[in-house]
């Protein structure tokens, strides 16, 4: 089986082309067996009233259209069993344009007749007939490939035949006007009708996929209602329903909050608090894109940031304490701004915790709300309240530090330990540690 494709267009897309080829060879079966059982009733009807013999051409008929069924039948089965790659559809193609030109070329030799008369034989018919069936697969390359190819098959029965000129057969004045009798135009007309209704569900197919491409980004517009943002471009149909069933994850989480914002919003003006608290979350917003973290939302003028979604990674740790380091760097080039501008600085709380927290999407698509619940969420939170109650800007877990690999017993540890602190809402007590040089 071909891998998977990652996102849902290609999914889509991948999809569409199974289903295309399933079509197309059902179509392609079909209309053989609607053709001979054309052709037997045709040329049953012009033995009673032809001097020529046309064994030969039923049997050639019989040959051509049987290929065809069966060449349908194996497409049909490679889909099935999931053995059908994009490339076949070129062989399929060759095949049918190989039966053809041979099928036409044979009646030419079988009847004795000069290329001239090639529109005279009923499988000149089939060519824009099958032209249509692969109009299905909705695929302009194999479309373009089809029809360069049929026109050289049928300039290579002008060449070969061309090169001879039989003399005609005394009979065929005779039988010039079966060819274009109502059996033959019967077989004529039952062909452009087969065209047309395979041109008109290769229509219907292409408003259907169509449809499900608007359906789709109605859908991902939904969720980005609801979702954090960064999960929307790379959540697949099968992510979305394992968000909706929740699991259980290890994630690196960090609370970020502004200290003292409401006594420095009751100096702003509306307009200017909301510029404040704007400037504010940009900074959150370009350092967790920056490290790979996913913002599950912001709080006033605090955030929630996770790092491990969608999927967990074995650095989720190292980049959450990557973008407290960038914060803080932030909040220094931000301060020495409004330093110049004669505002007051800015001073951020931040705790991080690395641990396992319950990850899911609660509701459906009309109301879908993104959740991450458990003891590490809390623990996270009570990590920030001490960043304030020991007035430093960051306080980190030991587990968060021994996940990202980082010893703060080292000599030489950037990490100051705040000792073992018993946190609110916990009964046992955990060692905490700041950055040296964190303090407010």
């Amino acid at each position: 089986m071909a891998p998977a494709p990652v996102n849902g267009s290609d999914r889509l897309l991948l999809e569409a082309d199974l289903s295309a080829e399933r079509a197309a060879s059902v179509v392609r079966m079909a209309i053989a067996v609607a053709l001979l059982g054309t052709v037997e009733i045709v040329l049953k009807r012009s033995n009673n009233i032809s001097l020529l013999d046309l064994t030969e051409a039923r049997n050639q008929a019989r040959a051509t259209l049987a290929l065809l069924f069966f060449a349908g039948l194996v497409v049909y089965l490679l889909v099935k069993f999931g053995r059908w790659r994009p490339w076949m559809a070129y062989v399929t193609v060759t095949v049918d344009v190989v039966v053809l030109v041979g099928s036409l070329l044979a009646d030419l030799r079988d009847m004795g007749l000069p290329v001239a008369f090639m529109s005279m034989f009923p499988v000149v018919g089939v060519f824009p007939l099958l032209l249509a069936v692969s109009a299905l697969r909705i695929r302009p390359g194999v479309q373009f490939y089809a029809l360069c190819l049929m026109l050289a098959g049928l300039a290579l029965v002008v060449g070969v035949g061309g090169a001879r000129t039989p003399p005609l057969p005394e009979v065929l004045l005779h039988d010039m006007g079966m060819f274009y009798s109502l059996p033959a135009n019967t077989a004529r007309a039952a062909m452009f009708a087969l065209g047309g209704a395979a041109l008109v569900l290769a229509t219907l197919r292409g408003r259907r996929l169509l449809h499900q491409a608007v359906e789709e980004t109605t859908r991902r517009l939904n969720l980005a209602r609801y979702l954090p943002a960064e999960l929307v471009p790379v959540l697949s149909s099968d992510n979305i329903e394992e968000l909706r069933t929740g699991r259980r994850a290890e994630v690196a989480l960090v609370f970020i909050d502004i200290r003292g914002s409401t006594a420095m919003g009751e100096a702003m003006s509306p307009a200017a608090l909301t510029s404040f608290i704007g400037a504010f979350r940009a900074r959150v917003t370009r350092a967790a894109r920056q490290h790979g973290g996913v913002i599950d939302k912001f709080i006033g003028d605090g955030a929630f940031i996770i790092f491990g979604l969608p999927q967990t990674g074995g650095d989720d740790a190292a980049r959450a304490l990557a973008f407290c380091r960038s914060m803080l760097a932030s909040i220094d080039e931000w301060n020495a701004l409004r330093k110049a501008a004669d505002a007051a600085p800015v001073a951020v709380g931040m705790g991080v915790h690395f641990g396992t927290a319950f990850v899911g999407a609660i509701g459906d698509e009309q109301r879908l709300e993104f959740t991450v619940m458990g003891d590490a969420v809390n623990v996270t939170a009570r990590l920030e309240d001490a960043a304030k109650a020991f007035e430093v800007s960051l306080v980190a877990s030991r587990d968060v530090l021994a996940a990202a690999g980082e010893d703060p017993e080292q000599p030489g540890s950037p990490w100051r330990s705040l000792g073992t602190q018993a946190l609110r809402g916990r009964s046992e007590a955990m060692p905490i540690y700041t950055l040296a040089g964190s303090e407010d």
